[in-house]
Order: C-alpha cells, then sequence, then structure tokens
C-alpha cells in the first residue's frame, strides 16, 4: 500500500512538473529519479492508473432482462399425473363385447411343435442298447488308424530295416563317378592361413629394437585445434586485399533491374 502511495505521488509530481516551466537544475533532478518497478506493484487493480476515484453509476433493468429474469412458467396443456392407480372402468366399457380378432390376439403364443427340451445331463440307456451287438462294420470303424503303416519313409525302402533288425539288401546301387567325386570334402587352400595364436614367443631381436625418428614422429597423435582458436573473423588476408573481381562477380553483384531505381 505504501509503494502505491508511492507510485501516485511520483505521478502527481510528474504531471505538474510537465504543465510548469522547469529549470536545468529541476530537470536533471528528475530524470535522475529511479524508475519505478511496476512487477512489484501486485496488488494493484488495473494497469491504468486514474487520478480521480472511480464513480459507478447505478442504472435499472431494461423490459428485456425483466423479462428474462422471471421464472419458467409451466405449460397450460401440461395434466398432472393420475391421483391413484386405481381408475374408474366405464360401464359402457364394462357390457363391451371383444371381436373374433381380438379373441385371436389375446390368445397365448403356443410352443412349436419342432421344439424339444433339454436332454438331461446323466443320459439313460436302454436295456435294448445294452444287449445289442456290434456288426462286423462297426468294429472295423472303431478301431484306431495306425498311421505309421501309411505314412511315408524318411529313408529309401533299401536303407529301411526288416524285422530281424537287419537293413534290406534288395535293390543295391553303386554310387557314380561323379558322386564319389561330389562326397569328397573340400580341402583348404594352400596358401590359407590359420589364425595366430593368442600367447606366442616374442624374439629377442623385437624386445630390444629401437624405433627409429620417423616412427616416433608417426606415433605421436594429431594436435587438432578447437574450432575457434587463434581465429580472427575480421583479419583479411594480403592476398585479398590485392585481388581484382571478374567480370562475372561484378555482375552477380549488381542488384537485379526490378530493384534499381535512378534518381
Amino acid at each position: 500500500m505504501n509503494e502505491e502511495l508511492l507510485y501516485m505521488g511520483f505521478y502527481k509530481f510528474t504531471m505538474c512538473a510537465a504543465q510548469v516551466s522547469l529549470s536545468r537544475e529541476n530537470r536533471l533532478d528528475l530524470l535522475a529519479h529511479p524508475k519505478v518497478d511496476f512487477l512489484k506493484q501486485r496488488d494493484r487493480p488495473s494497469i491504468y492508473w486514474q487520478d480521480k476515484t472511480l464513480i459507478y453509476s447505478t442504472s435499472g433493468l431494461t423490459a428485456r432482462q425483466n423479462e428474462l429474469a422471471q421464472h419458467k412458467s409451466v405449460n397450460k396443456m401440461y395434466k398432472e399425473d393420475r391421483p391413484s392407480s386405481i381408475w374408474p372402468v366405464k360401464a359402457s366399457v364394462l357390457q363391451a363385447v371383444p371381436s373374433p380378432r381380438l379373441e385371436k390376439l389375446a390368445q397365448a403364443k403356443r410352443v412349436s411343435q419342432e421344439w424339444m427340451e433339454d436332454r438331461p445331463v446323466y443320459t439313460v440307456v436302454t436295456d435294448a442298447a445294452k444287449r445289442t451287438s456290434a456288426s462286423p462294420r462297426t468294429v472295423q470303424l472303431a478301431k484306431a488308424k495306425d498311421y505309421l503303416a501309411h505314412s511315408i519313409p524318411s529313408t529309401p525302402q533299401s536303407h529301411q530295416e526288416n524285422d530281424n533288425g537287419l537293413f534290406s539288401s534288395e535293390t543295391v546301387v553303386a554310387p557314380s563317378a561323379r558322386t564319389e567325386a561330389l562326397a569328397v570334402p573340400k580341402a583348404e587352400h594352400p596358401q590359407y592361413q590359420h589364425d595366430l595364436e593368442i600367447l606366442r614367443h616374442v624374439p629377442a631381436s623385437a624386445v630390444h629394437a629401437q624405433a627409429s625418428d620417423r616412427v616416433c614422429q608417426l606415433a605421436k597423435p594429431k594436435t587438432r585445434k578447437s574450432i575457434f582458436e587463434g581465429y580472427d573473423p575480421y583479419r583479411i588476408s594480403p592476398a585479398a586485399k590485392h585481388a581484382d573481381a571478374s567480370p562475372r562477380i561484378i555482375e552477380l553483384c549488381k542488384p537485379p533491374a526490378r530493384r534499381q531505381h535512378y534518381k
């Protein structure tokens, strides 16, 4: 609150100073005054300050506002619920005779002739089913299927075992020369070199060897400077100072004709 009063006083002082001609010393004193930090004014009502107090005008409601302020009325055609669940039946209704169509529609729907009740959980086996005997065809169909007899053998017939556990030699086929040549495993190349052993002997000449100056020079890592290390963007090389632009460069430096304005 004290900061707001201080700001209002400073604002009035500024307005008065603008109306009255100030001397050079008073103007310097005014300019030397620090600016007010508006971010500290947290409780201010608005960013627009006024010298005079706000005067609120009282006005009445219009006819439309009064109409909208009224509560919604019940529709004239609205009928309340019946007072009781027991409705009075007229005498004409009691003496009425239904038509044949109404009697037909009033009949309950019958169950379909094809409808069958659900079977019980435990089925009952009849005595006739217990005393019956299966036919030879039924016995044949009841046997489990032998999948091994109908399966395709994975090995040729000549290499299958017989009942005695020996291989059958009914059809013996001798391989051709090409088959025997293809069956020979592939040999290694004469110049093929196997991987070196992990642990191998180091000769004495390698242990006592001295590196040359060239090897030491190549063994040193490269010195890489950073991007902006020793870089002067305002430095112009001597060659660029004595360079002459070519006719093509001069042509490209000129602005287009649509942007050239002649006085």
